[in-house]
This record gives structure tokens, sequence and C-alpha cells, in this order.
């Protein structure tokens, strides 16, 4: 009978744990949506500063993250933004 109350116990602690973290699954979800959101050239010219970081973030980790369209994607942007300027990003994603 102890085991019965300790199972409930520890699956109401579990339960109280995922509440108050926000672990739902609207919230994984929504966030999930948010971060694998694929931005167009245009969009990456538009907003430099999140250009550039997904763009370092993309170089720094080629090997996990170069096929990832948001840094195909960032890595045409900063070419384009560099046109011109002498400074061209020569990453291969």
């Amino acid at each position: 009978m102890k085991e019965f109350q300790y199972t409930v116990a520890a699956l109401v602690l579990a339960m109280l744990a995922c509440a108050a973290g926000g672990c739902s699954k609207e919230g994984v979800a929504g966030k999930a949506a948010a971060e694998t959101r694929v931005l167009t050239v245009d969009e990456f010219l538009q907003q430099p500063q999140l250009r550039r970081k997904v763009f370092d973030e993309c170089a720094n980790d080629p090997g996990r993250k170069g096929d990832d369209p948001n840094c195909v994607n960032a890595l045409r942007a900063e070419r384009i933004a560099a046109a011109g300027t002498g400074r061209f990003p020569g990453v291969t994603p």
C-alpha cells in the first residue's frame, strides 16, 4: 500500500513540476515553430544584426549547421550585402 502512495505522490510532484516549468504542448510547439522558421534572403537583408548573428553561428559550426536553410540564406544575404565593399565571406556551408 505504501508503494502506491509513493507512486501517486511522485506523479503529483512530477505534474506540479511540469506545470510550474511551463511544459505544455502549446509552449513547446510554439517555441519549436518560432525557432524553425526559415527567413528569406530579403528578410536577412532587411535585418543586418540578425543576419550577422545567424551567419556567425553557422560559420562557427558548419559541420552541423551548414545545410540549414537559414544558414544558406544568411550566407547569401551576407554576400549580397558585402558586394562592392571588398569584404566577401568565404564560408561554404
